[in-house]
């Protein structure tokens, strides 16, 4: 029996070993995830005051940030990468770089609030892959993320060279991917009933909210693009998401989740994902939504 449990304990050591340098195992250059060390300079590289896009890669692929800043006249940063970091360690990550004055407007996939705000392997790439170790320390918050599996798998996929389906030098300077825009539409399955809201997500997000606006930013709300069948199929999860969105007196909300509803054919490969059309469409949206809200506060304060 003793060499039964020192037999299995060695096993589990060298695994944990094992796991330990696939993770530190530096990753491409390339890399989609990598893309965060140019979307952190930007941030260091501009002033505030500042718009800064943060959510998943509903903002990554759908949102034209030239237009914004050209419209607008204040600098725009998209800070955002992928969903599966999880809401709350994208918020983290940002954190440091953001000023008074700023302008941080989130586009959360509506997934954060029901089962991926502890984040999936994209985060397991985020801390290890970029080597953002400061991103432990919340461990104790969020907990692990999920899929640890899923990404050790990647990893070694990644050590054979392959055409990766994302990379980090399809981003432009603010932060926009744009390699898809001249690609055909990928078939897209719609996304099913995603369940119910996590109260304690919800919770942990206004505290981070809360954090924000004690600095002097401002929290701003709008909404991701959503195919059309993916969005009635969680309607009712959105409108109370929504709802409670609109209970939090620090929190702008500028828009209606239906606003960013589209028909499939502005998706490229996701339903989360806008093509050319579908970005051109998302833009102008949300630059009426922006300036609607900037409209009404300079009415209400004359």
């Amino acid at each position: 029996m003793k060499k039964f449990v020192c037999k299995a304990a060695i096993l589990w050591l060298l695994i944990f070993v094992t796991l330990i340098i696939i993770m530190m195992f530096p990753a491409p250059y390339n890399d989609y995830i990598q893309a965060i060390h140019d979307k952190h300079q930007r941030l260091i590289n501009t002033t505030a005051p500042r718009i800064v896009l943060a959510g998943g890669s509903n903002l990554a692929f759908g949102i034209d940030s030239a237009a914004l800043e050209k419209v607008l006249h204040i600098p725009v940063v998209n800070i955002s990468i992928h969903a599966g970091i999880g809401l709350g360690r994208i918020l983290d990550d940002i954190a440091p770089f953001l000023l008074p004055g700023d302008m941080l407007i989130i586009a959360p996939e509506y997934s954060h609030f029901t089962s991926e705000w502890n984040g999936n392997a994209a985060a397991y790439e985020l801390i290890a892959d970029t080597q953002n170790h400061l991103l432990l320390a919340h461990i104790s918050r969020y907990g692990l993320p999920a899929e640890l599996s899923t990404y050790t798998k990647s990893k070694l996929l990644r050590l054979i060279p392959q055409q990766p389906a994302y990379s980090r030098d399809g981003f432009n300077e603010y932060g926009d991917y744009i390699k898809h825009l001249e690609t055909e539409n990928q078939p897209i399955t719609p996304k099913e009933p995603l369940g119910t809201i996590n109260t304690t997500y919800l919770s942990q997000f206004f505290r981070l909210v809360d954090s924000f606006t004690r600095r002097g930013i401002s929290v701003i709300i709008t909404y991701p693009s959503y195919e059309e069948t993916s969005f009635r199929n969680s309607t009712a999860l959105i409108h109370e998401l929504d709802a409670a969105f609109r209970t939090k007196q620090n929190i702008t909300v500028i828009s209606s989740p239906e606003n960013y509803c589209f028909p499939v054919d502005f998706f490229y490969d996701t339903v989360y994902h806008l093509n050319a059309k579908g970005r051109e469409t998302r833009t102008a949206q949300l630059i009426q939504d922006l300036a609607s809200q900037f409209m009404q506060s300079i009415t209400s304060e004359q």
